[in-house]
Order: structure tokens, then C-alpha cells, then sequence
């Protein structure tokens, strides 16, 4: 069976990047440009995602403000969340932590430990 990624980030090629790359490994993945847009997405297909993949500078809703809300509401609050990002700032890592994320991985990443990261976090 396999599992569905939510892929957020506000740049399209990189969306684009992350779908393609997912599906070949043999992911089904659903995109958006926003914490906002992904918490819909999230709500609408609850049952469907398996984990969500965010930046975390992004406009309108953050990959923080998207992870509070996540945690914050009873039926989502147990979906794991992966940060990708290029943001590294130890106090924002450490808050993330502590709202329960499973995984920060900062770019550039490689492969091999990104998609451990994802395996890791969907068990």
C-alpha cells in the first residue's frame, strides 16, 4: 500500500522536483504553495495523507504557523510533519521539536538520508 505525501512549498519547481522524485520511489504525493492552502488540503483528504512535507518560509501561513495548527487540532494532530528548508536557526528548531515534529532536514539534503527520514517518520 502505498502511502500519500503532502508536498507544501511556495516555489513550483521545487514542488515539481519533490512530487517527481516521491513518485518514483513510489509515493503518491498532493502539492501545495502554502501552510494555508496544505491545511485545507489536509482537511479535505484527511484520511488520504500519510505525512506532510513543508518549507518553512512561506507566505501567507509558515511551515511553523502550519505545524501549530496541524498539532493544535484533534483529527490531524498525529500526522507526522517533515520540515525541507533551507532555514537552520537553532530556537526555531528547537520550538519545531517541541510541537512534535519528526523530522528537520535542511537543503541542500541528500537523497539517501531524506527519503530515510521520510521511511523513519511513516513507521
Amino acid at each position: 500500500m502505498s502511502k500519500t505525501i503532502l508536498v507544501v512549498d511556495d516555489f513550483g519547481s521545487i514542488r515539481d522536483f519533490l512530487c517527481k522524485t516521491l513518485n518514483q520511489k513510489g509515493y503518491k504525493t498532493l502539492s501545495a504553495v502554502n501552510g494555508k492552502e496544505a491545511f485545507e488540503t489536509l482537511e479535505q483528504d484527511l484520511e488520504k495523507i500519510d505525512l506532510i512535507l513543508t518549507d518553512f518560509n512561506m507566505p501567507e501561513m509558515n511551515g511553523m504557523e502550519l505545524l501549530k495548527k496541524i498539532r493544535s487540532t484533534a483529527a490531524t494532530k498525529e500526522k507526522p510533519v517533515i520540515f525541507l528548508t533551507t532555514e537552520s536557526e537553532p530556537t526555531k528548531m528547537r520550538e519545531a521539536k517541541e510541537l512534535g515534529l519528526s523530522a528537520w532536514v535542511t537543503k541542500p539534503y541528500k537523497l539517501s538520508n531524506f527519503l530515510s527520514r521520510i521511511e523513519y517518520a511513516l513507521k
